[in-house]
């Protein structure tokens, strides 16, 4: 005689195990239904004030997961945050998960793998070096060529079986080159469930100007939806004026400061997605300007690796404006460390676009080095910089005479710019519209502050109210547990 399955075997169970339970990195959701695990997304943690924070944090994550009972991964689109783990299950001894991506993502996700199996390997190698504990890189070049030999890319906009119990459709999230919202299907026998996970959204305010990324698509319906609220909070929404005020600010400073004045603006650029954006945004500006002969520097290894990734990728119309951006006479794609070395020790007229945007790691490092002591040089931040990271201590700390960086003191003297409105997260009256849309039976905020999920929690009840709805909003916190 067969033993009927429990009721706790028959239930679906999710939890959000990652940072975005409570903060905006390390996304991870915990699926459990039927005896069987799978994750939707392992992304790394990566807003901890320390290298060794950030590692502890992640393999936290990791002993929850526990790796060898995972039988898919579902990825929503491929920043760090929300991919950059997934490797870590093949070096912890599962070597048959299924990594379930949208169409055209693998060549991307190899990029952005390999470049966190680098620094990561760096990171771990200083720490031993300093202190007398020995730690582990999260993973190697290794676990990472095993992982791209599982992945399976999905198309975009129709629902595709998995196996007899998921099911999944994607649909655009408008965030970033292939990032999609996911509607996840579990057959439970005489009924199906549906989840809806955002993943990141993309922000419509410049939908327009991103011509390299799909526009964003609604959904319609789901029995949960799991919600980034990274803009919940009621102050720092954008307006289509802040976004104009912007880039007519972009385009002064660098008149000003290299045109005019012959100096150096150094753009701190995260490599996937603001990268080609910010090209975009200044062969716009200065493209057609035959007056115009300031070069314009892509310094960051990644970043020239995915942008040849988005040339492959890219179709149509999109790929002839993308190719066409990338010709520009001005841009020079700066490869070697040799040929970074001498642009660092060039004085000359520039605009540099280097990575991290966070001058966290990469390129940018050096060239804050030799640019923050130049009083006639300015930095222009156009991007989110976490607490204590140096983009942070340099935009905050204007008032003092020298910042540390890499153990040493650099004179505190260039102009610094900070502008706001070139985030690729959806906005908060965008969100509150997008939410109310949705007939679902309960909304959970996850990716945000504690302040945002509280504010942003309470206007979506009352826009809900007003428009009759039932649903009810859910903040998750570590420990949530969500049964359907």
């Amino acid at each position: 005689m067969v033993s009927p399955i429990s009721k706790k075997k028959k239930e679906i169970s999710l939890e959000v195990i990652g940072g975005n339970a409570e903060g905006v990195t390390g996304s991870c959701t915990k699926i459990e239904f039927f005896g069987r695990t799978i994750l939707f997304e392992l992304g790394m943690v990566q807003d901890n004030t320390t290298v060794l924070e950030n590692y502890k944090a992640n393999c936290a994550i990791m002993n929850k997961v526990k790796a060898r009972s995972i039988e898919m991964v579902i990825v929503g689109h491929n920043h760090c945050d929300h991919i950059a783990l997934i490797p870590m299950l093949f070096a912890r001894g599962n070597t048959d998960v299924r990594i379930i991506v949208p169409k055209n993502s693998t060549s991307i996700i190899r990029e952005m793998w390999l470049d966190c199996c680098y620094i990561n390997t760096r990171d771990i190698e200083a720490l031993n070096r300093k202190g007398d504990k020995s730690y582990t890189p999260l993973y190697t070049e290794y676990e990472v060529e095993q992982a791209l030999s599982h992945i399976e890319e999905i198309p975009v906009g129709e629902v595709v079986t998995l196996d007899e119990n998921v099911a999944i459709r994607y649909t655009p999230a408008g965030h970033i080159l292939c990032s999609c919202q996911t509607e996840l299907y579990i057959n439970g026998g005489s009924h199906t469930k549906k989840i809806l996970f955002t993943s990141d959204l993309g922000n419509r305010m410049i939908e327009d100007r991103k011509f390299f990324v799909e526009p964003f698509e609604p959904v319609a319906n789901a029995q949960v939806v799991l919600g980034e609220c990274t803009y919940g909070r009621r102050k720092g929404s954008m307006s289509k004026k802040d976004i104009q005020l912007d880039k007519d600010k972009m385009k002064i400073v660098i008149e000003q400061y290299c045109v005019d004045n012959k100096h150096r603006v150094l753009i701190p650029t995260f490599s996937l997605d603001r990268m080609p954006f910010i090209i975009w945004e200044l062969y716009k500006l200065f493209g057609k300007d035959e007056n115009f002969k300031v070069p314009v520097l892509v310094d960051s290894p990644l970043a020239n690796r995915l942008l040849d990734c988005y040339s492959s990728i890219l179709e149509g119309e999109a790929k002839e404006q993308f190719d066409e951006m990338i010709s520009w006479s001005n841009l020079r794609r700066i490869i070697s460390p040799e040929e970074s070395k001498a642009a660092v020790a060039d004085k000359s007229a520039k605009v540099i676009l280097s990575s991290s945007g966070m001058i966290s790691a990469g390129r940018s490092v050096k060239w804050s080095q030799n640019i923050l002591p130049n009083e006639n040089d300015c930095i222009l931040f156009i991007g989110y910089a976490g607490v204590d990271t140096l983009a942070w201590k340099i935009k905050n700390c204007q008032d003092q005479k020298t910042i540390n960086i890499c153990g040493k003191p650099y004179a505190n003297k260039c102009a610094i710019v900070d502008l706001h409105s070139y985030s690729s997260h959806m906005q908060r009256q965008d969100l509150l519209n997008y939410y109310k849309s949705i007939n679902t039976e309960k909304i959970y905020l996850i990716h945000g502050d504690k302040q945002a999920r509280l504010e942003f929690k309470e206007d979506l009840e009352k826009e809900l109210e007003k428009s009759l709805s039932s649903a009810r909003v859910v903040i998750v916190n570590k420990g949530t547990k969500i049964k359907l």
